[in-house]
C-alpha cells in the first residue's frame, strides 16, 4: 500500500543478520588467513593481470577491442555479477551513448544506443535475433544472471548485421558449464540467493554442471524471482509492477574434435504480473481506456545452436554455422471493474534463423587477408487475437530477410588493417488483408584500425545501414485509442542512414606504480538518417510513414586505470539529433551523461569496494509537438539529476570458505527522485541489495 515502507522488519532483521554473519567472518580472517598455503598467498599479492576484452560481434572474427575499427564494450560475467544485477538495465545503464528507455518495470524497459532504440538496434541471445516489437513492450526475455558475456557494438552496423543495425547491436552470451568446473572437476552444483530491497524481491537460483570425458559439459539452472511493489525515489510506490519471473536454462557443449565445438543452449522465461498494458505509463479504468489493467502472461523459448571450426593447419576453412528459433507468447487478460468488461488479447511471434559463415587466412606478398562470406536468413511470424478473433492492431502477418555478406580484413602493415564490408539484402512483408511487398538494400562499409604507436590507437569507419519497416508498421489497422483509427500504409520505404565516425584509444602501463594500467578512448560520429518512420496521429486516424530525415551527431568517452589495490572509471556522452524536416530537436535523443567509479581492492582477502555516480544533465532540447501537430504524443522535458551507489565483492580464497561469493550494495543512496530521459515514469529509489552464491565442483 501507498505510504508503508518497502522494507518489512522481517527483511531488516535477516539484512542485519547478514552484516553481523559478514563481520564475524571479516574478524575471523587474519587466523583463518594463516592456514592458507604460502603459495596461495604470494599469489594474491602479485599484480593484477589485466586481459584486453575479446569482441566477436564487431567483426565476426575474434579480436582484442582494442583492434577494431569501432566503439565496442564488452561486460564480462564478473562485472554483471558484481553489480547484483536484477534487470537489464543494471547492466546499460553505465556505458557512454547507451540509455535503457520504458521506466522502471522490466517487461517495458528496451534500448538505445546514439538515439536509435528498438528495432533500431539488433539484439541477439546465443546467436539468436530477438525481433519483438510491439506497443510499448520490452525485448529482454532472460534471467541476466544467465549471461558470461554482454557485446554492446555502437553505430551503423548493417553490413554484417542486416537490417535494423542502425543504431548497433547488442550480443548476449549464456554461461557454460566450463565457467564453473576447474581442472580435473567433473561435476558440480551452483546456488545462490538475492535480495532486493527496492521491490522486496527475494531471487534463488539453483543449477548443476557436468563434464562427460574431455568432449561434452552441460549446464542446467532454474532461477525464480518474486517481485513486489517497486518503490519510487521520494517513499512513493509504483503500483501494478509486482510480478514472478521464473527461468529454466539448459546448455550443452560438444567438442567431437580437438578444433570442433557445437553449443546448445535452450532457455524457457516465464513472467506473469498485473500491469497496464502500456507499463511505461499509468493505467486507466474506464470503460474506454486505451490503458487498460491486465493479468499478463509471457513465455518466451529460445533454442539455440553455434557450430564452430578452428584449425591452424587449415587457415581456409574456419566456419561458424548459427541456427535458432525464438517462440514468444503474450496473453494479456483486462481486469474486469465495473466499467470494463472481459478482453483477452494473445500475440504471438516465432522467428526462424541461421547465420552460416566462414573466415579465410591467407597471405598476398606482405599483405594478409581474412576474408569472412556468410549468408544469414531469417523468418518471422507474428499473429495477434482478441476474443478469439483476429487482432488488426497486431496482425497476421509474416516477413524474411536473406543476406550475403563480404568482409575483408587486410593488414597492410602489421599496425595497420582495412576492412571494407559489402552486403546484399532482400526482405519480403506478407499479410492476408494488406498487399506484400519486397525490396533490398545494398549495405557497404569501409573501416580502418591503426596502432600508431604502442600507446597510440586511430580508428575510423563509414557506412550505410537499413532498417526494414517492421510487419506491425506496414500492416497495422484497428482503433488506436477512441475516436482513432489506424491506416495500414504497404508503402513504407525502409530507413537509411550513412555514419561516419573516428576514434582515439590511449593505452599505459606502469604509469604511476609497477603493474598499474590505464586506458583512454574517445569517438566521435555524425550520422544522416533519411525516411525514419513515426507515427503520424491526427484527428480520426494514425498512420506509420516515412517522415524524417534527421542528423544525430555526438561523442562518447571513456577512461578506466586499474592497480593492485585501487580502480577508478569515468564515461561521458554527449549526444545532439535534428529533424531536418522541421528543423526542431528529435524526441529520441538521451540526456548527456558522466558516470564515474572509485573503488578499493584488498587481494589479500578477496575484496573489491567502491563508489559509483551517475550525473545526467537536464534534456530540454525536445521537439515540443504534441498528437495535433502530427506525432504520437509529447516527449517532456527531463530535469537533470545525480545518483549515487556503493558495492562491495568478496571472494573468500580460504578453504574453509571456497566457493562462496557475496556481492552486496546500495544503489540510489540518496533516494534521489527521479525520471530517465524516453521514459514516463520516475525510476527506483534506495534499493539495497545483497546476493550469496555457493559454486562446488567435484
Amino acid at each position: 500500500m501507498a505510504g508503508q515502507t518497502t522494507i518489512s522488519p522481517h527483511h531488516v532483521t535477516r539484512l542485519l543478520g547478514s552484516i553481523s554473519w559478514l563481520a564475524l567472518c571479516l574478524a575471523a580472517w587474519p587466523a583463518a588467513a594463516q592456514q592458507v598455503a604460502g603459495e596461495q598467498v604470494a599469489q594474491a599479492a602479485r599484480p593484477p593481470l589485466v586481459l584486453d576484452p575479446v569482441t566477436i560481434t564487431a567483426t565476426k572474427t575474434e579480436r582484442s577491442a582494442d583492434e577494431v575499427p569501432a566503439n565496442v564494450t564488452v561486460i564480462d560475467a564478473e562485472k554483471i555479477e558484481s553489480r547484483g544485477v536484477s534487470k537489464m538495465e543494471d547492466i546499460f545503464r553505465d556505458l557512454p551513448g547507451v540509455e535503457m528507455v520504458g521506466g522502471p518495470r522490466r517487461l517495458g524497459q528496451d534500448i538505445n544506443i546514439r538515439g536509435f532504440g528498438g528495432q533500431r538496434v539488433v539484439t541477439t541471445l546465443d546467436g539468436a535475433r530477438q525481433n519483438f516489437d510491439a506497443g510499448h513492450k520490452g525485448r529482454f526475455f532472460l534471467d541476466p544472471d544467465l549471461l558470461r558475456q554482454v557485446e554492446v557494438v555502437r553505430g551503423s552496423n548493417s553490413a554484417l548485421h542486416g537490417s535494423g543495425a542502425i543504431g548497433g547491436v547488442v550480443s548476449m552470451e549464456t554461461k557454460n558449464a566450463a565457467d564453473f568446473l576447474d581442472s580435473g572437476e567433473t561435476v558440480g552444483f551452483r546456488t545462490k540467493y538475492g535480495y532486493s530491497s527496492v521491490a522486496r524481491e527475494n531471487y534463488y537460483s539453483a543449477g548443476a554442471f557436468g563434464r562427460v570425458g574431455e568432449k561434452i559439459d552441460m549446464l542446467g539452472n532454474f532461477s525464480f524471482r518474486d517481485s513486489g511493489t517497486l518503490r519510487q525515489g521520494g517513499d512513493k510506490e509504483l503500483d501494478y509492477s509486482a510480478e514472478l519471473l521464473r527461468d529454466f536454462f539448459l546448455k550443452a557443449t560438444i567438442r567431437p574434435g580437438e578444433h570442433n565445438k557445437l553449443s546448445l543452449s535452450a532457455i524457457r522465461f516465464n513472467e506473469n504480473g498485473l500491469y497496464p498494458t502500456n507499463p511505461d505509463s499509468s493505467p486507466t479504468f474506464t470503460a474506454n481506456g486505451s490503458n487498460p489493467l491486465v493479468d499478463r502472461d509471457t513465455v518466451m523459448t529460445t533454442l539455440a545452436a553455434n557450430y564452430s571450426y578452428s584449425n591452424p593447419d587449415m587457415p581456409l576453412l574456419n566456419p561458424t554455422v548459427k541456427i535458432y528459433r525464438n517462440d514468444l507468447d503474450v496473453d494479456e487478460r483486462r481486469r474486469v471493474t465495473a466499467t470494463t468488461t472481459a478482453r483477452r488479447d494473445e500475440t504471438y511471434l516465432t522467428t526462424d534463423g541461421f547465420d552460416v559463415y566462414n573466415t579465410a587466412h591467407f597471405g598476398t606478398g606482405s599483405i594478409n587477408h581474412a576474408i569472412t562470406a556468410g549468408i544469414d536468413f531469417y523468418k518471422d511470424e507474428q499473429e495477434g487475437l482478441r476474443n478469439g478473433a483476429a487482432r488488426s492492431t497486431f496482425p497476421t502477418a509474416e516477413g524474411q530477410v536473406t543476406g550475403y555478406y563480404l568482409q575483408d580484413e587486410v593488414a597492410l602493415l602489421p599496425n595497420l588493417t582495412l576492412t571494407p564490408t559489402l552486403r546484399y539484402d532482400d526482405y519480403q512483408r506478407e499479410s492476408a488483408t494488406i498487399r506484400d511487398f519486397e525490396e533490398t538494400a545494398l549495405s557497404p562499409k569501409l573501416a580502418a584500425n591503426w596502432q600508431a604507436l604502442d600507446w597510440l590507437g586511430v580508428y575510423g569507419s563509414y557506412g550505410k545501414a537499413f532498417r526494414a519497416p517492421g510487419m506491425t508498421e506496414a500492416f497495422v489497422a484497428g482503433q488506436h485509442f477512441p475516436s482513432n483509427n489506424f491506416v495500414s500504409n504497404p508503402n513504407l520505404r525502409p530507413e537509411k542512414t550513412k555514419t561516419a565516425e573516428g576514434g582515439l584509444r590511449l593505452k599505459f602501463d606502469n604509469v604511476a606504480m609497477a603493474g598499474d594500467r590505464l586506458k583512454f578512448n574517445t569517438t566521435y560520429f555524425h550520422t544522416e538518417a533519411k525516411d525514419l518512420i513515426e507515427l503520424i496521429v491526427g484527428s480520426t486516424t494514425s498512420t506509420y510513414t516515412n517522415t524524417t530525415d534527421a542528423t544525430i551527431k555526438g561523442f562518447e568517452s571513456d577512461a578506466q586505470y586499474d592497480t593492485k589495490y585501487a580502480f577508478g572509471s569515468i564515461g561521458l556522452s554527449r549526444i545532439r539529433g535534428e529533424n531536418n524536416v522541421t528543423g526542431r530537436p528529435l524526441d529520441s535523443i538521451p540526456a548527456d551523461k558522466v558516470v564515474g567509479v572509485i573503488g578499493g581492492k584488498l587481494p589479500e582477502y578477496g575484496l573489491r569496494f567502491g563508489w559509483r555516480s551517475e550525473f545526467v544533465a537536464e534534456q530540454d532540447k525536445v521537439s515540443g509537438v504534441n498528437n495535433t501537430g502530427g506525432v504520437e504524443a509529447t516527449t517532456q522535458m527531463t530535469s537533470g539529476y545525480a545518483v549515487h551507489g556503493v558495492f562491495v565483492t568478496w571472494l573468500p580464497f580460504q578453504e574453509w570458505l571456497d566457493g562462496f561469493r557475496v556481492d552486496a550494495g546500495i544503489e540510489n543512496i540518496f533516494d534521489q527522485s527521479y525520471r530517465r530521459h524516453l521514459s514516463n515514469i520516475y525510476d527506483e529509489g534506495r534499493d539495497f541489495r545483497v546476493a550469496v552464491s555457493y559454486t562446488k565442483g567435484f
